[in-house]
């Protein structure tokens, strides 16, 4: 059964969304990138074309949260690395599919969330990992369901 999320903070939490962070819109160039030739003749982006990564990756600010990833690597087959950030929202009800933070074993796991029948199976995105197989009279508190990933690409910032 899954309960309500936990008040309590994880290690690794970065800190809550801001709610009243000011508008940042970027230029959003309207091509997709391709792994050919582009054509140098297409416009890359018009005078109104921009995204706002607040509006766009924060549906819940009072309910999201930015965390780092570990240095595991349980999770590579679902795109997760270590030391990305990861955004997690608290309001969206956990969905079978969903890659969630999960309270376990006294600590905080991403993790797939899986139903199998009556039962709730936690799955690393890695084979050397086995899932966490949750017996049907034991309680599963997901603490948020991750909804975007992050990675730096060019090594950290200073």
């Amino acid at each position: 059964m899954l309960n309500p999320p936990s008040p309590l903070l994880p290690p690794g939490v970065i800190g809550p969304a801001d709610a009243d962070a000011p508008e940042l819109a970027l230029p959003l160039l309207s091509n997709r990138v391709t792994c050919g030739f582009p054509s140098p003749a297409e416009d890359f982006y018009g005078e109104n074309d921009t995204l706002d990564l607040n509006r766009h990756c924060i549906l819940n600010p009072v309910s999201t949260f930015f965390m780092r990833a570990d240095t595991g690597i349980s999770m590579i087959n679902f795109g997760i690395y270590p030391d990305d950030t990861l955004i997690v929202d608290r309001s969206i009800t956990p969905q079978h599919g969903h890659i969630v933070i999960a309270i376990w074993d006294s600590g905080f796991t991403c993790k797939q969330l899986q139903r199998r029948g009556r039962r709730f199976e936690l799955h690393s995105g890695h084979p050397d990992y086995p899932p966490i197989l949750v017996p049907p009279d034991m309680e599963l508190e997901i603490w948020g369901v991750v909804t975007w990933n992050f990675r730096q690409l060019l090594g950290r910032r200073r």
